[in-house]
């Protein structure tokens, strides 16, 4: 194998690893209501595109939605499946993953999402983009 495939691969691994430590800390946050530990994952030039009813929210938008959720304990879960890496440059991962979120009453909502992470000027890897890709209710 030549030093270049190895550093594909090293890099991939790490797109991976970075990916997950994310989604593991966003499910984290949402399932202990630890708005602050939330907020800290998501940029604040974050946008979110294709919300049916809504289309987009900012980082305002998605603070306020969280607030609510965590305030009232509305939101039990979340849970994320198939996290695959779209692409990568040196600041940015994009992925594509299903997320699962329950309610407290067990509602579930199924959501397919590109989702792409920044690593912001504090080290830290935050959203800065989702774009909602198909939404399923089911409960």
């Amino acid at each position: 194998m030549s030093s270049t495939n190895q550093a594909e691969i090293k890099t991939d691994m790490e797109s991976n690893a970075i990916v997950r430590q994310w989604l593991n800390d966003l499910a984290y946050s949402a399932a202990t209501w630890d708005l602050d530990a939330h907020m800290a994952l998501v940029s604040e030039k974050v946008v979110v595109l294709g919300i049916p009813g809504v289309g987009s929210i900012d980082y305002q938008g998605w603070l306020k939605r969280r607030r609510n959720e965590f305030t009232k304990k509305l939101l039990h879960s979340l849970i994320h499946r198939e996290p695959t890496v779209l692409s990568e440059r040196p600041q940015f991962i994009t992925f594509r993953v299903h997320e699962q979120m329950k309610d407290h009453a067990k509602q579930c909502i199924e959501v397919e999402k590109e989702v792409t992470l920044h690593h912001e000027a504090d080290g830290k890897w935050r959203v800065v983009r989702e774009q909602i890709l198909n939404i399923n209710t089911r409960g």
